[in-house]
């Protein structure tokens, strides 16, 4: 009895090690953003360093993926609020357009949605696990990296976005 409590006990404590170190993978802060062009949803071509001036929010998700669905929500949120002060994107993986169209239709979600097809810019990002946001700030440097999707996870987000802000920007 007391070895099954043993094991039991330090199995949650590898779960809670191993959940704090993927909250830290990713490029570490203040390294140049690796730049990128992708298409979006609708054609469009995105290219990260075009992007300066505000901060940037990429959402690195998947139609599959269970808490990618969960923070979408407030993924669109945040591109409604902070349109005029930064840049929030989602990064699709290896999906087929027309599937992440349907999804996006299906939730009227109107956020935009670049096309990672093979994977190469969340590799270049240090993306192991989705959700994976990452913050960039106005001068194109790492700001901050978040895996996964929980409790609280919504309002960090937000107050690193808004840390992110160039001094000289009103906040709301």
């Amino acid at each position: 009895m007391r070895i099954a409590k043993a094991v039991g006990f330090l199995l949650a404590i590898g779960c809670v090690v191993g959940a704090l170190a993927l909250q830290e993978r990713g490029l570490p802060k203040g390294t140049q953003a690796p730049d990128f062009e992708l298409q979006t949803l609708d054609g469009k071509t995105v290219t990260l360093s075009k992007l300066r001036g505000k901060p940037v929010l990429l959402d690195f998700w998947a139609t599959w993926c269970g808490p990618c669905r969960r923070a979408l929500p407030h993924t669109q949120e945040l591109a409604k609020r902070y349109k005029d002060q930064a840049y929030v994107l989602t990064v699709n993986l290896r999906e087929d357009p027309e599937t992440v169209r349907a999804f996006m239709e299906n939730n009227n979600y109107t956020f935009p949605v670049l096309l990672d097809r093979d994977g190469s810019v969340a590799q270049k990002y240090g993306v192991r696990g989705i959700p994976h946001f990452v913050i960039i700030d106005a001068q194109g440097k790492i700001f901050h990296n978040q895996v996964g999707y929980g409790p609280g996870v919504e309002k960090e987000l937000e107050r690193k976005l808004k840390e992110a802000f160039p001094k000289n920007t009103a906040r709301h």
